[in-house]
This record gives structure tokens, C-alpha cells and sequence, in this order.
């Protein structure tokens, strides 16, 4: 395999590669996004070619992995490239999967402007590992794409279907099936007495605002209940526990 070296912070592909971590709109453009990281190269490795992989010098992988181009790098250009300060020696440009549609999904998970990149990650990796089929993104959620959501993800963002749209497109949704919506607000009917049925939906909030308008007006909302020492959870953390409630009494 040909691989080129590079030395310079001022390389064009460095430039590339560092605009692709810090620019949603420039992800968007080119279709692909940054992974760092070996674990997050090697689990994407089996199934995917990369566009680029950069391998800090003295470092090889110790997995087979397809490229587009390869580059050999110094630790300073990998620092730059990842905005990590003690930066693990792998980096790689994946494309970005294209989005599907959702109307056969059994369980789906709405992502009502979420809008921190760790809560966004974790929620994928959460869904994907509880067997939910899809996730929805109202406008103004973060970017599943960004560093820090790919990181928290682990790999879940390339293997959970995906799919950003307009109210428009969600009513068809609910709609096309009869799908049942519920919603994740402290002032809902308790978990517990909650009985569901497939298709059904779930949607998590902003985590300062809360559910949007739009949500609750066409949503049932579902409430975790709470000890009066605590008035609410972490997004990432009440979702688990919804989607795994939900799922399993559908499962029982």
C-alpha cells in the first residue's frame, strides 16, 4: 500500500481534516466525517473503506483496513488534526451513511433538539444496544457527526439508521401506521402504568428547554418517577431507562 509522509501543519489535507472536526457544514459538503481513535478505526475497519487514514510515524496498525490514501504524520500534525493533547496515533475520513427512511420501524427514537454531542452519542450507542431500529432528528439537534458525538457513540453512528426532518414528515410517521408517540416530561403519566404496542416512538428533549411544542402536542407523555431529592435526570440517562422499559414490556 502507498503511503505519503507528511510533515507540515500547513499540508492541504491536514487543513482538510481539521475542517471536518470543527465544521458541521463542511461535513455536510464532503459527506464524510473524522473518526480518531484505534478502537473507533478498528470497529469500522471490517466494514467500511476509509476515504483517508493518518498513522502517526513508528506506529502501525495492528488490523487490516481498506484507504482511499494513507499518510504517515508527525505526533504534532496528529495533535493538530485531532485536538487531542496526548492524541492516540490512528485518525480516519469516513464517508457518512445515507440517511434511510423510517416507516418500518417497530421503535423509534426522537431526538428533539438535543443539542449536547456527548448526550447525542450516548443515545445512539444507547438505542442501537437495546434493539431500537431508527432515530429521528428534529431541526436544531447537534450534529451526530461531531467529534465528541462520534466518540460517545462508539462506532453506533454508522450502524443505526438516521434520519434528520421537518413536523411535516414526522406526522407521516406517526400517520402511515397508527404509530403511538410517547414523550420523556417530569409531568407524565408514571412509567410503571405505561402499557405500549408496536409501532411506537419515543422523544427526548433539549436538556435545558425540554420538550418542544410540537412534541407534546402530538405525543403521550411518560414520566420516570423521581425521589424528591431529584427533579430530573441526565437526557442520556432517562432515555436508557425509557427505551429499555418500553422495549421490554413490548419483548415480555
Amino acid at each position: 500500500m502507498y503511503r505519503q509522509t507528511i510533515t507540515s501543519l500547513q499540508h492541504p489535507i491536514v487543513k482538510h481534516l481539521v475542517e471536518l472536526r470543527q465544521k458541521r457544514e463542511y461535513r455536510a459538503e464532503c459527506k464524510t466525517a473524522l473518526l480518531s481513535g484505534i478502537n473507533s478505526i478498528r470497529d469500522m475497519a471490517s466494514s467500511h473503506r476509509f476515504k483517508t487514514v493518518v498513522i502517526e510515524q513508528d506506529y502501525e496498525p495492528p488490523f487490516a483496513f481498506d484507504s482511499e490514501r494513507t499518510y504517515i504524520c508527525t505526533a504534532a500534525i496528529m495533535k493538530k488534526i485531532t485536538a487531542v493533547s496526548e492524541p492516540q496515533p490512528l485518525a480516519a475520513e469516513i464517508e457518512i451513511p445515507e440517511e434511510e427512511e423510517m416507516e418500518d420501524k417497530d421503535f423509534l427514537l426522537i431526538l428533539d433538539s438535543v443539542s449536547d454531542p456527548g448526550n447525542m452519542g450516548s443515545l445512539l450507542r444507547t438505542a442501537l444496544a437495546l434493539g431500537w431500529q431508527g432515530v429521528f432528528l428534529t431541526p436544531n439537534c447537534s450534529d451526530p457527526f461531531n467529534e465528541k458525538a462520534l466518540r460517545a457513540a462508539k462506532g453506533a453512528t454508522f450502524k443505526i439508521p438516521l434520519k434528520t426532518g421537518s413536523w411535516k414528515e414526522l406526522d407521516a410517521l406517526r400517520d402511515a401506521r397508527g404509530r403511538t408517540f410517547f414523550a420523556a416530561d417530569s409531568s407524565g403519566e408514571p412509567l410503571k402504568t405505561v402499557r405500549a404496542k408496536t409501532p411506537l416512538a419515543l422523544a427526548l428533549g433539549n436538556e435545558a428547554k425540554g420538550l418542544s411544542k410540537e412534541i407534546t402536542m402530538r405525543a403521550r407523555k411518560i414520566a420516570i418517577p423521581m425521589h424528591q431529592a431529584m427533579e430530573s435526570l441526565n437526557v442520556a440517562v432517562a432515555g436508557a431507562i425509557l427505551m429499555f422499559h418500553l422495549k421490554e414490556e413490548i419483548d415480555a
